[in-house]
């Protein structure tokens, strides 16, 4: 589509140059302003006739360079035959006057679509990178160890809990969380996968699930099948 100067599959091209959408948002409000000036322009009541508004030596209130150019050119198009004399009358200009507004308004909607696309974009975006950083955030670091105090903050599925100590430790303190049943949601099976969703290491890095199986397995064969009692650090 190409009105005036417009060319729809030109300003499509230019927004693949952008890699950020709220310059694309910028370009294409540029693009709408200068729309809505001409249409303004085009559908402003014209006072006098419209071949006056072709001449470039008049100031008159509520012409713009399209409008000029645009008539201008009708008068330049209506023959090839430089000995024709004929020129557009008042009502053929008004007619194409606003046939060329229905364009300008046409191309003004199609924009207007794009830039509504691009604000719903740009807010998902938004939201995205708000829960993102919220979820980022929302680390805690224990003030206490104690099996209580941890099976309370395991309650807040959101949170991530920031662990010092060694996985071993980590796990112990779960075992016991499950000896006392302090949570009746949790399981000796469910051990791996709640540290690794659950717990981070001091640098907010997530355990990896081989690495707590391993420690796992080593205090199974070690310490648990001798019967470990409670450790004493965790009522501290």
């Amino acid at each position: 589509m190409v009105v005036g100067n417009f060319n729809y599959h030109q300003i499509l091209f230019a927004l693949d140059t952008f890699k950020l959408n709220d310059e694309k948002l910028s370009y294409l409000e540029k693009i709408q302003d200068e729309l809505n000036r001409i249409t303004d322009c085009f559908e402003s009541q014209k006072s006098l006739p419209l071949k006056m508004y072709a001449s470039k030596n008049m100031n008159i209130s509520g012409n713009c360079n399209e409008l000029r150019e645009f008539i201008k050119k009708q008068f330049e198009m209506l023959t090839t035959n430089p000995y024709d004399n004929r020129y557009p009358g008042e009502g053929e200009l008004r007619a194409l006057v606003g046939s060329e507004l229905m364009n300008y308004k046409k191309l003004l909607g199609i924009v207007n679509d794009e830039i509504k696309d691009l604000c719903k974009a740009i807010k998902t975006q938004n939201y995205i990178s708000e829960k993102v950083k919220k979820i980022e955030q929302n680390f805690i670091s224990p003030k206490k160890i104690t099996p209580n105090y941890i099976s309370k903050l395991l309650k807040n599925e959101n949170d991530k809990i920031i662990w010092d100590n060694s996985i071993g430790e980590l796990i112990d303190l779960i075992k016991i969380i499950i000896v006392l049943e302090l949570d009746p949601n949790l399981d000796e099976d469910k051990i791996s996968s709640l540290i690794c969703n659950r717990f981070v290491n001091s640098r907010k890095e997530q355990y990896i699930p081989i690495q707590v199986e391993k420690v796992y397995d080593m205090l199974q064969s070690t310490f648990w099948l001798n019967s470990r009692s409670l450790s004493p650090k965790y009522f501290q």
